[in-house]
């Protein structure tokens, strides 16, 4: 492979970073404020509801199936309508959720809301800057995916202050308008026009011969297997610390650290990708994240120095898959093809990497204690290795 992949056919190189600023912004805003805010708002919700268990359910799958027609509206309604869609529906589901007096009405805000997010951020965002950044793909990924950890870390805690000053309806309601006011002047500063290669949707269906094709297939499951080794660890990091010994307010600082440690991580990692290619970058990502997941075994060895190896290790490699992952899509993929299949990949990881806290419990329960399913999940981060080592990017074979 090249050091610096050539562009992709029909994709402009000189988009500029302005649009990648305003992609950000619209995902920092979009999900800061339902995604990221969700975990705050629970306990409000679940004072007037009970258990709201099911309405982040249908957020989370709304979502991810939100990201399977994003590609395919990409290329026929245009960039700028599909953004200015999910923001309605992000923004429009939360404040039904936030109006809601009975279950139904919660559930089918949350639903509304998880189908605007999955088509206003991530799909959209990454095609539109694989399109216009093929110079700098990684660079511009790195800013791009950065904001959802920005939004992660700045916003739920305005989110958690007015809650405490009001209640959680007006928070929400403070969410949608924040939404509204600022995400549709940011569309403004995206380029409009489809993201196919001629400037029309594609005539053939790229699905099918992906599914025929090799390749697609091994990073699709390599990038599945690193999905759920990351999605095992989120959701049992602060418990395997504690049970090491840790103090909550130890282990919650210890995973709170691996994970802004993700924004200057994909800096780098997209340095990095553009000048060693995205197959040696999500190759070596993959075993970063294999032993930054094996360390927290031992987290608590050697007066505890074992913690921030884990938060070292697995704080970088957590945070790089999707960037290195859709590059590597990108250079298997005919252009007209890409986002289609960028939203078939994110859905298919999405739905596949949510049932990670399923089987952790399920290991937990059977091995009485994490050993077992951090083992497990360093092993399925191990596992995507040699798939990726096997991805050998061709055109040709993309069909």
């Amino acid at each position: 492979m090249p050091r610096n992949p050539p562009p992709l056919p029909g994709r402009s190189t000189d988009g500029g970073w302005l649009p990648v600023f305003a992609l950000a912004a619209i995902t920092l805003l979009v999900q800061g404020c339902t995604l990221m805010s969700l975990g705050v708002l629970l306990p409000g919700m679940a004072a007037d509801f009970g258990s709201v268990g099911g309405g982040i359910t249908l957020f989370l799958l709304a979502m991810s199936l939100a990201s399977l027609a994003a590609g395919w509206a990409l290329e026929r309604l245009g960039i700028r309508p599909l953004l200015l869609t999910g923001i309605l529906f992000s923004a429009s589901g939360f404040a039904l959720a936030a109006m809601a007096q009975q279950r139904p009405a919660l559930m089918a805000g949350m639903a509304l809301s998880g189908l605007g997010v999955g088509a206003s951020t991530i799909v959209p965002g990454i095609a539109v800057i694989t399109r216009h950044h093929a110079r700098r793909r990684g660079l511009a990924l790195a800013v791009f995916l950065g904001a959802a950890v920005i939004a992660g870390a700045i916003v739920p805690p305005f989110v958690g202050a007015a809650m405490a000053h009001w209640d959680w309806r007006i928070a929400m309601l403070l969410c949608v308008g924040a939404i509204l006011l600022a995400c549709p002047p940011l569309v403004l500063l995206v380029p409009g026009q489809r993201t196919d290669a001629e400037g029309k949707p594609a005539d053939r269906n790229p699905i099918r011969p992906a599914l025929l094709n090799a390749n697609f297939l091994r990073l699709l499951l390599a990038l599945t297997l690193l999905q759920l080794a990351i999605n095992g660890v989120l959701f049992a990091a602060v418990d395997r610390l504690m049970e090491q010994g840790f103090g909550q307010s130890s282990a919650v600082l210890a995973y709170s650290s691996a994970n802004l440690l993700g924004l200057p991580a994909l800096l780098t990692g997209g340095m990095l990708a553009d000048r060693l290619g995205a197959r040696r970058s999500l190759l070596a990502t993959a075993l970063l994240l294999a032993l930054g997941t094996a360390t927290l075994l031992g987290a608590g060895m050697r007066d505890g120095a074992g913690v921030w190896l884990f938060v070292l290790l697995w704080g970088v490699g957590s945070a790089l898959p999707g960037q290195s992952g859709s590059m590597l899509l990108a250079e298997l993929t005919e252009a007209e093809a890409f986002p289609r299949l960028l939203g078939l990949n994110t859905a298919v990881v999405s739905l596949l990497g949510a049932l990670a806290p399923l089987w952790t419990d399920q290991m937990r329960a059977a091995g009485g204690g994490y050993a077992l399913p951090i083992s497990v999940y360093a092993a399925l981060a191990l596992a995507a290795a040699p798939l990726i080592a096997s991805v050998r990017p061709s055109k040709a074979d993309a069909g």
